[in-house]
């Protein structure tokens, strides 16, 4: 049996690697009609080794004319919401890659032409979609650990291990540790509440040589009694990713350095005893999750977790500690 969602055509905006990514992922979902465009010649022949079904466009205009249902946004963040915006015009929903901007200019009109065109719009909040982090947001919500009052988050891995050609990416010019802004969505999912403030220090402090900070810490006060920090940064080796939910009557930590293993430990305060729980994961699984939710969006009129709205939250967080104090270290 073929679901409606698998007969939708999509294009996959940005031939790098979270848009190849995405196409290998539609293809195992059993997405018979994937296209894909980039203005790079080799990034499409990339694409197309790896995705062989896939068709290839030269430009953006070019395969909005060939009216796909749907468009994956996978392009830099300055042009998410423009050509999102382009993207609702010429008649397509529209999933945009993290994070949804480099800027909150333009996002109310986007929300609006959404509406205005009855088209869906989601934004890739992958790590919602985690089998630990999902597991650990269950407990949570159980009331496990009783209320929650703070969170802590650190994620850091070695930006020239990860990409070789770390100098030319936007992680590296502009964006730098806030890139790896997932934590800090987080962060304000399993806390569900209003921030109040934020307080943050970044900069090039490492050696790995980018002008973008290199290291972000961020402190986030919640309306009502839970704060959160935040510590971002892209020289930390070996690679870490754990975050602690405090509560009063016990603590919940996820931690996945590697991404086929993570571990979920809780310790209630009743028992004081630990209970931990090894999980074999996926990287792709998560894509996977959100992918399927957005195309059974789209076909079956369903309803979406990551809206634009809820990728709002996480972007302000990011652009009001960018606009705190930074340094630029010299030896």
């Amino acid at each position: 049996m073929v679901n409606a969602w698998q007969k939708l055509s999509v294009l996959i905006a940005g031939c790098g690697s979270i848009g190849k990514r995405h196409a290998r992922v539609l293809a195992r979902l059993g997405v018979a009609d994937i296209r894909a465009c980039d203005p790079i010649h080799a990034q499409r022949e990339a694409m197309q080794a790896q995705t062989p079904a896939v068709k290839l466009y030269d430009s953006f205009d070019a395969a909005l004319r060939d009216a796909p249902d749907a468009v994956w946004i996978c392009t830099p963040p300055e042009m998410h919401v423009p050509m999102a915006m382009q993207a609702i015009r010429a008649g397509c929903h529209i999933f945009s890659e993290k994070p949804l901007s480099d800027t909150l200019d333009g996002i109310e009109e986007l929300v609006a032409l959404a509406d205005a065109c009855n088209k869906k719009a989601m934004v890739g909040l992958c790590f919602r979609y985690h089998d630990g982090l999902r597991r650990a947001k269950k407990y949570l919500d159980a009331g496990q650990i009783g209320r929650l009052v703070s969170v802590r988050a650190l994620v850091g891995e070695h930006l020239p291990d990860v990409r070789p050609d770390y100098r030319n990416l936007f992680s590296a010019q502009r964006g730098g540790a806030f890139d790896l802004m997932h934590d800090i969505d987080l962060a304000l999912w399993y806390v569900g509440q209003p921030v109040r403030a934020i307080r943050a220090f970044s900069g090039s402090y490492s050696d790995i040589g980018i002008a973008a900070p290199d290291v972000a810490e961020i402190l986030i006060d919640f309306q009502d009694r839970v704060l959160a920090s935040v510590h971002l940064d892209f020289f930390q080796r070996p690679r870490r990713r754990q975050i602690e939910l405090i509560g009063t009557a016990g603590v919940i930590i996820v931690e996945f350095a590697r991404w086929e293993f993570c571990t979920v430990s809780v310790c209630e305060a009743t028992s004081g005893k630990w209970s931990i729980e090894e999980m074999a994961t996926d990287r792709d699984d998560m894509f996977a999750a959100e992918d399927r939710e957005f195309l059974q969006a789209v076909a079956e009129n369903k309803s979406i977790a990551c809206t634009i709205a809820e990728a709002r939250k996480s972007l302000e967080v990011v652009v009001a500690a960018q606009h705190q104090p930074t340094r630029n270290i010299t030896q």
